[in-house]
């Protein structure tokens, strides 16, 4: 590994000292934040609906709802620098807090939910009456049957990265591929996505060891404790060396897509598999029916209702047109960029993560460009799935050893490696760039596992036993943050922005309510067609 990431920096470096031009190294990124909305009073999930002083969660760019009308989905645009990320998820947090504190709500910071009584308690989102927000509304309806409300409100942090287009040219030339025509572009950018992602699928559970921040959850997500846990203080179950409960089978549950065999080798064969589940039934799906009595229950009762369903760390992405599936998209036009889903919130910051962390998964991610293009056989990838869970539930255990599908090696061992290999990607784009952020968050990450106390999970363990529970701590940490958000000034043209950006967004909504031409029984059979 360390020769191949060793001899294509060389090469790039050349490549650029040849040119003069320095893109090849410069990256786009944009980041997704999920969180819940509670009430600052006891921390409960909120059952007021999404503010109207947002705009439309069905066509607001930036602040929309994920699952449940209470589970905000912050979005910023395609950013060449992370300071540009930070900056404009900062500004969406300074004005939405604003909003909240109006209704004595306040964002929650963890990964894992808040306390909640039962699945009623949590409220589906609305995105109002045309075919494509029903659309929405029924596919949450499905989830709800299919896997229960409380789950579905589990957020994250998804990172949505892609390389500059003289990223491209430099790697086809040192990879000795013809890029010259638009459709072997398009492949070639596929085909290295793919083992980007395979390469990522390899070493994922390191993000999970660095910034898994979801080691306790309140006793009321599960209705048992399960035996790999230890009760913490007043409602609340932990796993003392766990790093990401979130990404363990305690987290995401799906046990019809444990079938699945989604191994990344192929753009083609990845989309079949992913089709082939859309249309494929499930017996426990089926007992739930589609339309009963009038009432939609699910889009269909087949593995997916729809490619969104499937559950995974990574995903391969295109930018999809008005009623396109994303599979078509990748298809007809390859992998755009990808998004990572597996990273934890961190409760430590008002904006649920670092800029340390971003420029982590910079390097991180191309290292797993770099690295090779190796395919994942079945073996290695299911061991690959049960080793990533074993770090997700006791992960801290760094001189345990885990199979990473070649022997047992401890974990402090293979994660220092890693780091290691990584060192030389972190100092070549700090000295490419001129800024040591790079090199400052690897050798940051280096000293956690010298330290395991300042690791993110044993930070949030150590809030439980400060504030009593879970809920408490988290509580806590909301409400500060948010009075920390309250004490800034807000300038009027970032006021009237916003302001304007959520009267668009509710003329938006309206305007596709007014086009609807067919009903949404006949929208639905449209929609659900193979492309």
């Amino acid at each position: 590994m360390l020769r191949n990431i060793h001899d294509a920096l060389a090469k790039l470096d050349q490549s650029m000292t040849q040119s003069g031009d320095l893109s090849a190294i410069t990256f786009h990124r944009g980041v997704e934040r999920e969180a819940l909305r509670v009430s600052r009073q006891d921390g409960k999930i909120s059952q007021l609906p999404h503010p109207t002083a947002l705009g439309s969660p069905l066509t607001h760019s930036s602040i929309t709802t994920d699952y449940s009308e209470a589970l905000m989905e912050f979005i910023t645009g395609v950013h060449d620098s992370v300071e540009g990320v930070i900056s404009e998820l900062r500004d969406i947090h300074l004005m939405t807090n604003r909003v909240l504190d109006q209704q004595d709500e306040c964002l929650w910071p963890g990964s894992m939910p808040c306390a909640l009584s039962s699945n009623a308690e949590v409220p589906i989102a609305y995105y109002g009456e045309s075919n494509s927000g029903k659309l929405k509304r029924v596919y949450r309806e499905g989830l709800s049957n299919r896997y229960g409300r409380i789950m579905q409100c589990i957020a994250g942090m998804h990172y949505n990265f892609s390389f500059s287009d003289s990223f491209w040219t430099f790697l086809a030339d040192y990879r000795g591929v013809d890029i010259s025509s638009e459709k072997a572009l398009k492949e070639f950018k596929s085909q290295q996505y793919f083992a980007l992602i395979r390469n990522f699928r390899r070493k994922s559970w390191v993000l999970s060891l660095l910034f898994g921040a979801s080691p306790a959850i309140d006793s009321s997500f599960l209705p048992h404790k399960p035996e790999k846990l230890t009760t913490l203080g007043d409602r609340t179950w932990a796993g003392l060396n766990a790093t990401s409960l979130r990404m363990s089978d305690i987290g995401y549950q799906n046990k019809a897509q444990d079938g699945l065999f989604v191994c990344y080798n192929e753009v083609d064969t990845y989309i079949n598999t992913i089709k082939g589940a859309l249309k494929t039934p499930y017996p426990a799906y089926e007992k739930i029916g589609v339309k009963v009595d009038g009432d939609y229950k699910q889009l269909s009762h087949n593995i997916l209702q729809i490619e969104n369903e499937y559950y995974s760390d990574i995903r391969p992405k295109r930018v999809t047109q008005s009623g396109e599936h994303p599979s078509a998209a990748l298809q007809k036009r390859g992998v755009e960029y990808i998004e990572v889903r597996i990273m934890d919130l961190d409760p430590t910051s008002p904006i649920g993560m670092k800029p340390e962390t971003l420029y982590f998964l910079d390097t991180f991610l191309m290292c797993c460009m770099l690295h090779g293009d190796d395919r994942l056989g079945m073996d290695e990838c299911q061991q690959l799935r049960k080793t990533q869970q074993e770090i997700a539930t006791h992960g801290r255990e760094l001189d345990t050893p885990f199979d990473f599908g070649f022997g047992p090696i401890p974990l402090r061992d293979k994660a220092s490696e890693l780091l290691s290999h990584m060192h030389e990607i972190a100092k070549f784009l700090s000295d490419q760039t001129g800024n040591s952020a790079y090199l400052d968050s690897l050798v940051h990450q280096q000293n956690k596992l010298a330290n395991l106390d300042t690791l993110p999970a044993a930070q949030v363990l150590q809030q439980c036993e400060q504030y009593g529970s879970y809920q408490e701590a988290m509580l806590s940490i909301g409400k500060a943050q948010q009075q920390a958000w309250l004490a800034q000034e807000v300038s009027p043209e970032l006021q009237q922005k916003f302001k304007q950006w959520a009267e668009h967004s509710i003329a938006e909504q309206a305007k596709i309510e007014s086009s609807d031409q067919v009903d949404f029984d006949t929208f639905l059979k449209q929609y659900m067609q193979p492309q």
